[in-house]
C-alpha cells in the first residue's frame, strides 16, 4: 500500500467564515466522504493556523489556513485497528488531569501512518461515550509506540502549562520497568550522556560527545532470573530525552527484550518460550508517575498494572508484580 500523502492547502473566504471545520473541508474535498473527514480530523490530518485540529465542530474564520494531510488507502483500514479505551484504562481522572495506560503499539498522539489510532484520539472518543466530548484534550508527554504505561494528558489549558512547569523544573517523579537481557552485577548503577537527536533515516538516538542533550537515568535492578538469563530493572529517568531509556540499557550492556533498535538480535542464547513472547513488543512499561499538582498538597500519585505479555514473563521469571 502507498503511504504517500495527500497535502492540500486553503484560505477560508469571508463567504465561508464561522462555518464549521468538518462543513468547510465538505466544500473544498467534493471528492472526500464526510465519514473519512471526520477520520482525518480524528487522526489529526487537519491544521488550522499550523495548530491541528480535531474537533469537527470548531468554527474557522474569513482568513484562516487550513492545511489537510491524508491518505485515503490508509484510512479505510484505520477502523480496522482502532483501539477502544475501557473504564478499567482510565488510572487517574481528576481536575483536569486524566492518565491512562497505554497499551504496547498505540502511538502517544498521530503519525503519517494514518492506518494506526492513537491514544489522542482513544481518548477523545472514551470522553464522548462518557458525555464528555467538549473541550481540550492536551497530550503531556509521549511514550514510545511499544512502550506501554502511564500517559498524561490535560483537559484544561491552565493544568497542561502547569504540569510542563513540572517537567520542565523536573519535579515530576517516574518510574519505569524494563526486562532485560543479561544479569547486572551491581544493584544500582546510573548512566548519563549526550544523545543525538533522532536519525531521520534509521530512526535511532545515538550517545555523543558534542552537539547532544544531556541525559540521566538511575537504575535498580529488581530482580535477577539465572535460569532465563533475563532482569528485572526499575529505571527513574532524570531527564526525558527520545529512547532515553532504552539507549542507556543498551550501553549498559543489558538491552531491553524484543527492543528491535537498540536490542540484541542474537537472543543471547534465551528459552525459545522466552523470545516468543519477545516479539510482540518490547518489555519497558512506564510503572508509576507522581505529578505535584498543588505546592501544598500531597503528589498525586499513580500506577498501571503492565501488560499481558509482560505479565507472563514476570511469572516465568518467578516475580510477583
Amino acid at each position: 500500500m502507498s503511504k504517500a500523502l495527500t497535502i492540500k492547502e486553503f484560505i477560508v473566504s469571508p463567504a465561508q467564515s464561522n462555518a464549521r471545520i468538518d462543513m468547510f473541508l465538505s466544500s473544498v474535498l467534493p471528492d472526500v466522504s464526510r465519514r473519512k473527514i471526520r477520520q482525518i480530523l480524528d487522526v489529526g490530518g487537519c491544521y488550522v493556523n499550523n495548530k491541528r485540529m480535531h474537533i469537527a465542530s470548531r468554527q474557522v474564520k474569513s482568513g484562516d489556513k487550513v492545511r489537510v494531510e491524508f491518505n485515503l488507502e490508509a484510512l479505510s483500514k484505520t477502523r480496522q485497528k482502532a483501539f477502544i479505551l475501557r473504564d478499567e484504562d482510565i488510572l487517574h481522572d481528576e481536575k483536569n488531569l486524566i492518565a491512562i495506560n497505554k497499551p504496547p503499539g498505540l502511538p502517544s498522539q498521530a503519525t503519517r501512518d494514518q492506518d494506526v489510532m492513537h491514544a489522542e484520539v482513544c481518548l477523545r472518543r472514551w470522553l464522548k461515550s462518557s458525555d464528555r466530548a467538549k473541550g481540550s484534550v492536551i497530550l503531556l508527554h509521549r511514550l514510545d509506540k511499544e512502550t506501554s504505561g502511564i500517559l498524561l494528558f490535560a483537559t484544561s489549558n491552565e493544568v497542561s502549562a502547569w504540569v510542563t512547569d513540572q517537567f520542565r523544573d523536573k519535579r515530576i517523579k517516574k518510574t519505569y520497568w524494563a526486562i532485560c537481557f543479561g544479569l547486572p552485577t551491581e544493584p544500582n548503577f546510573k548512566v548519563e550522556c549526550y544523545l543525538s537527536a533522532i536519525d531521520k533515516k534509521t530512526g535511532k538516538v545515538s550517545p555523543v560527545r558534542s552537539g547532544g542533550k544531556q541525559s540521566r537515568t538511575e537504575f535498580v535492578t529488581r530482580y535477577k532470573c539465572e535460569e532465563l538469563n533475563i532482569s528485572l530493572i526499575e529505571c527513574y529517568p532524570e531527564t526525558g530525552r527520545s529512547h532515553q531509556i532504552r539507549v542507556h540499557l543498551s550501553m549498559a550492556g543489558f538491552p531491553i527484550l524484543g527492543d528491535k533498535k537498540y536490542g540484541d538480535g542474537s537472543g543471547r542464547g534465551l528459552r525459545k518460550d522466552v523470545l516468543e513472547i519477545a516479539t510482540f513488543h518490547h518489555m519497558l512499561h512506564a510503572r508509576a508517575i507522581e505529578v505535584p499538582m498543588d505546592t501544598e498538597q500531597m503528589p498525586v500519585k499513580i500506577t498501571a498494572e503492565p501488560p499481558p505479555e509482560f505479565l507472563r514473563l514476570l511469572v516465568l521469571m518467578g516475580v510477583n508484580s
